[in-house]
């Protein structure tokens, strides 16, 4: 098998498990602060540190993908100057924000200093979904 489809392969897989948990990981926060029971509270904030920890290394592995696919490029420099590939960097990095973003929002909770309503992490969870549209029609459309 090609190597750059083996890395595309794998780009892929681990874009889509990045972004499985980071569609969850706000609902869990909308419960946290809808519940009123201390101990379901206590049981997800166990659930969000640990989903956290464990889309990290996915978030990584994508990028890293990712990365290896471009380096395959025979001129690197003009494959970084497309306008998709510009785009998909600024939703990685982007998604990188909004994971760091969740990392305070699961640190707040956790010491009940969160100052968000459900209505306001519903929003919040949806924000995702633009990042992945966006590299979706970079990536296909190729701008």
């Amino acid at each position: 098998m090609d190597l750059y489809l083996l890395y595309k392969i794998l780009h892929i897989f681990f874009v889509i498990s990045w972004f499985a948990g980071i569609f969850y990981l706000p609902r869990l926060f909308v419960n946290h602060v809808e519940v009123e029971s201390i101990e379901v509270k206590k049981h997800l904030s166990i659930m969000e540190k640990r989903l956290i920890k464990f889309i990290t290394p996915l978030g990584l592995l994508a990028i890293i993908f990712g990365f290896m696919m471009g380096l395959m490029s025979p001129n690197l420099a003009s494959f970084l100057n497309q306008k998709w590939i510009i785009t998909k960097i600024i939703v990685t990095l982007s998604l990188i924000g909004y994971q760091v973003w969740c990392w305070k929002i699961i640190k707040d909770l956790s010491t009940d200093n969160s100052t968000w309503t459900g209505f306001q992490l519903r929003i919040f969870n949806e924000v995702p979904v633009i990042f992945l549209l966006s590299g979706i029609i970079a990536a296909i459309y190729k701008f």
